[in-house]
Formats: structure tokens, C-alpha cells, sequence
């Protein structure tokens, strides 16, 4: 493993104060550089987190052959199995606009007793989640340059689309140092909104190929800046490389949410991003047929290692 290290110089996000200037800047500044930033005050509240990392402990804690019922191979394929990622991951998502509905599909075949307590929470979460993906989204894109919130969100990002991930990280039975929980990726979406417990364990790749942890802290919640933006934005923000390390004898929860275009949508940055004098980076593509690309690529692994837009659609990597 790498050595790795804190650093202090990735700004939080105050959403409850007016928005000045200055924060514009240092949230690009972040975005271009780190591809993530912290939010607080987001309207999140612990006790919420909370409730959904208590009622996923009985599902986690289920049987194998219990959760492979929702696995890659079953009709709904809510659920990652630990052999899929990592041998210490596994993961349930939950698919909107109808959060409660997917949630209560996935509780109807795993749970023998009918309770909609773990949908109603997921709903609530998620509809949260949906609020914030727009107000934080809006904010990024203030942050490009004078006029392009208001020029482009209704035109290109309007019909954005989200879901949720809960994960579990088991814990390593023999930790000499850390034990990657999963592995070096960048997400597909346009951003993704994450809440870590209290173990931690993420960390993000500097520009000088560092390894920074992102401590958790309570009331917080980080950012990160995903392909689908990275790619629209013409490389003027950067979807952070990022890796999950184990240190500790003790399982970690996070909840991940991700906001995303919409399967057909055509990611091609405008011209008023680009800016004059300036050339394309990515040749137009279908987020559908990149999410393809990514989730079955030949080495066989979800979010692979390696892979990313740039891999797939950057001009300079097809002459």
C-alpha cells in the first residue's frame, strides 16, 4: 500500500450561509483539483443515517444464499455479492423515482415478515438526497463560470436520475496494514453524495498520485465529482480517483448516493464550456453505452480499476 495522509485543504461547503464569492472559487478550485469537497448543515440528519445503518445490519447479516436471491443473476440484481468487487464488499441499491417501491421489492424477497419500516426510511433518505443533488449540482456548475447554472441545468440536466447504494465492508479477519475494501475507481454519475460511519476508510488520489484520507467527521458529508461531469465539463472539473482502505477489526456502512444523467442522454460539453481557442476533449457518447462499457469490460470487475471516461471517449485516446 501507498502511505497516505490527511490533508486539510479540501473546503467544506456551508449550505445554511448566503453563498459569497469566495466559495464559488474554492468550490471550483476543489472540483478541478481534488474532484471532491465536503457539505455541511446539508439537512441530513445523523438519526436518519443512523436508521438506515441499524435496519441493514439484519439484511447484511442474512445468509448467503438468502441475499444471492437479489444477486447479479435474478430478476431484480439489487444486490452485489462479495465476490463481484471485492472479497469485503457487498452492496444493496435501490433504484428511483420510486425509492420506496424498490426498496420494498428488494424486503419482499429477503425478509420472511413484511415490514415497509426499511422502504419508508429509504424513501425518506433518498427523496432528501434527490433535493440536495440538485441545490449542490446548481452550485457546481455557478462555479464553471458567470451565467452556466442558468443557461444549461434545465437544457442538460433537468432530467437527471438517482439511486442509492447501502454498503457493507466486512472486516478483514488479519489487518498487517490496510486491506483495500475496494479498489482505486471513479464514479459514473454526474456527482455522488456519500455518508461514511465513524470507521472510515476513504480516500482520494492527489494529482501527485498521493493517497488522502477523508476522515469522517459528524454533520458532514462528502462530494464527489463523477465521469458524466468530468466529460461535460470538458475536463474543467475532475472525477475523483478513489479507494476504499480497511483498518480496523470492525465492519464499515456508508450510503452512496449517485446522480446521473439519463441512459440516452448524449454527453457533449457546450461550446460556452469549452471557451474559445479551446478543443473538445471527449467525442459525444451515450451514458448508457458507457455505463456498458464500464460494467462489462474484459477484466471483469465492477468499477474497474483503471477505467474510466477517458478510457472510453477522450479524443486524444482514439488517433
Amino acid at each position: 500500500m501507498s502511505n497516505t495522509k490527511s490533508h486539510a485543504g479540501i473546503p467544506i461547503l456551508d449550505l445554511s450561509q448566503p453563498l459569497q464569492p469566495c466559495s464559488l472559487s474554492s468550490l471550483y478550485n476543489a472540483s478541478k483539483d481534488w474532484g471532491l469537497f465536503h457539505i455541511i448543515n446539508h439537512g441530513i440528519s445523523k438519526d436518519l443515517c443512523s436508521q438506515i445503518q441499524t435496519l441493514s445490519k439484519h439484511l447484511f447479516n442474512l445468509p448467503s444464499n438468502t441475499k444471492l436471491r437479489l444477486g447479479p443473476l435474478s430478476s431484480l440484481n439489487s444486490y452485489t455479492p462479495l465476490f463481484i468487487a471485492s472479497p469485503f464488499f457487498e452492496s444493496l441499491r435501490v433504484n428511483g423515482p420510486n425509492f420506496y417501491v424498490s426498496a420494498d421489492n428488494s424486503a419482499e424477497i429477503l425478509f420472511d415478515k413484511k415490514d415497509s419500516k426499511f422502504s419508508v426510511i429509504i424513501q425518506e433518505y433518498c427523496s432528501k438526497m434527490e433535493d440536495l443533488s440538485k441545490k449542490i449540482l446548481k452550485l457546481v456548475l455557478m462555479s464553471i463560470g458567470d451565467g452556466i447554472e442558468k443557461k444549461f441545468y434545465d437544457s442538460e440536466f433537468k432530467k437527471c436520475h438517482g439511486y442509492l447504494r447501502v454498503n457493507n465492508y466486512s472486516a478483514p479477519e488479519v489487518i498487517e496494514d490496510q486491506v483495500e475494501g475496494l479498489g482505486m475507481h471513479t464514479d459514473m454519475s454526474c456527482i455522488t453524495i456519500l455518508y461514511q460511519d465513524e470507521i472510515g476508510g476513504l480516500q482520494v488520489r492527489s494529482n501527485e498520485g498521493e493517497w488522502i484520507d477523508i476522515n469522517p467527521s459528524e454533520g458532514t458529508l462528502v462530494v464527489n465529482i463523477g465521469d458524466m461531469l468530468q466529460a461535460w465539463s470538458n475536463d474543467k472539473l475532475r472525477s475523483s480517483e478513489h479507494r476504499v482502505v480497511l483498518k480496523h477489526h470492525e465492519n464499515r456502512f456508508s450510503l452512496s448516493f449517485f446522480w446521473c444523467f439519463e441512459d440516452d442522454k448524449v454527453i457533449l460539453a457546450p461550446d460556452e464550456v469549452v471557451g474559445e481557442g479551446n478543443k473538445r476533449k471527449y467525442k459525444p457518447f451515450v451514458c448508457l453505452d458507457y455505463l456498458k462499457f464500464r460494467e462489462s469490460n474484459e477484466r471483469g470487475r465492477f468499477d474497474k480499476v483503471g477505467f474510466t471516461v477517458r478510457d472510453f471517449a477522450s479524443i486524444k485516446a482514439q488517433l
